[in-house]
Parts: structure tokens; C-alpha cells; sequence
């Protein structure tokens, strides 16, 4: 039983731990499987390194609460994994309609995590845990820049279609 924002905050703390350690992969697939489109892998590649710094920050967050970092399955994550992973395997998407899946289940997952992260930071000013706040934000702040470049690819293929 859940008691305190103490408890809930690390609760989901580990959620969101563990969600960036599965995008990390789902990052590099993605990666791989746009390599035709150089942009969008560049656009995946690097949001890899960021999610690689923001689990480093992760883990200094868990420090801001003694706690050792550790994680605790992110069901949304997995659904929204599943999801793209049954999408193309079912459904055989090529070309730019793979494009499209891509960035749409990407676009998913960095509005799953923006919310996470700002439920997170909501809860660490409450608890006036200041240094994970920050800590936080950063993520979120580079969560909100990675989903401003996909909704800019998504718009690039609606106007290359319109041409």
C-alpha cells in the first residue's frame, strides 16, 4: 500500500528508469531501420545519446533520495512498444508508411514520457526536492525538443505527399 508522495515518487521514478532503459533500444532499432532516411536516423541517434544522459541523471536523482537506482516495469512503455513492434510485423509497412509509423510511435512514446517526467517534477516540489526538480526538467525540457523535431518530420512527409 502506497502511503506517502515519498513512496509514490519513487514508484515512479523506477517507472520512468526503466522506460528509458527500453527506449534505448527501440532507439537504436529505429535508428537502423530508417538508415534510408538520413535525417530521421540522425533524429533517432541522437535522441539515443540524450536518453543515455538522462538515465545518468536518473540516477542522480535516486541519489537525491538515497535510494539505489533501480527499475520497475513501465507498462505503458511496453504497450506502446508492443504496439509499433506488432504494427510492422503484422502489417508489413514500407517506404513512407513506415516513415509515418515510425515517427507516430515515436511521437507516442516522447508524450508518455513528457508526462511522466512532469508528474515527477510536480511531486519533487512538493516534497521540496529541489536538486531532483532540476534534474527533471532537464530531462523533460529535451523530451519536448525531441517531439518538436518528429511532429517537423511528420509535417515534412504530409508536405513532400502535398507536392
Amino acid at each position: 500500500m502506497m502511503r506517502s508522495k515519498d513512496e509514490l515518487f519513487e514508484h515512479e521514478l523506477k517507472d520512468i528508469y526503466d522506460a528509458e532503459h527500453k527506449l534505448k533500444g527501440a532507439l537504436k532499432k529505429l535508428a537502423t531501420k530508417s538508415k534510408n532516411d538520413p535525417e530521421l536516423a540522425d533524429l533517432f541517434t541522437s535522441h539515443l545519446a540524450e536518453t543515455e544522459v538522462q538515465i545518468e541523471r536518473l540516477q542522480e536523482v535516486f541519489q537525491t533520495i538515497d535510494r539505489k537506482a533501480s527499475r520497475k516495469p513501465c507498462e505503458g512503455i511496453n504497450g506502446l512498444l508492443k504496439e509499433h513492434s506488432e504494427m510492422v510485423r503484422e502489417e508489413k509497412p514500407v517506404g513512407e508508411v513506415l516513415r509515418t509509423v515510425n515517427i507516430a510511435s515515436a511521437l507516442k512514446t516522447e508524450h508518455y514520457e513528457m508526462v511522466a517526467y512532469q508528474s515527477l517534477i510536480d511531486i519533487a516540489r512538493e516534497l521540496g526536492n529541489t536538486r531532483a526538480a532540476s534534474l527533471l526538467e532537464q530531462n523533460l525540457a529535451e523530451e519536448q525538443n525531441a517531439a518538436s523535431k518528429l511532429e517537423r518530420q511528420a509535417k515534412r512527409g504530409r508536405a513532400t505527399r502535398a507536392d
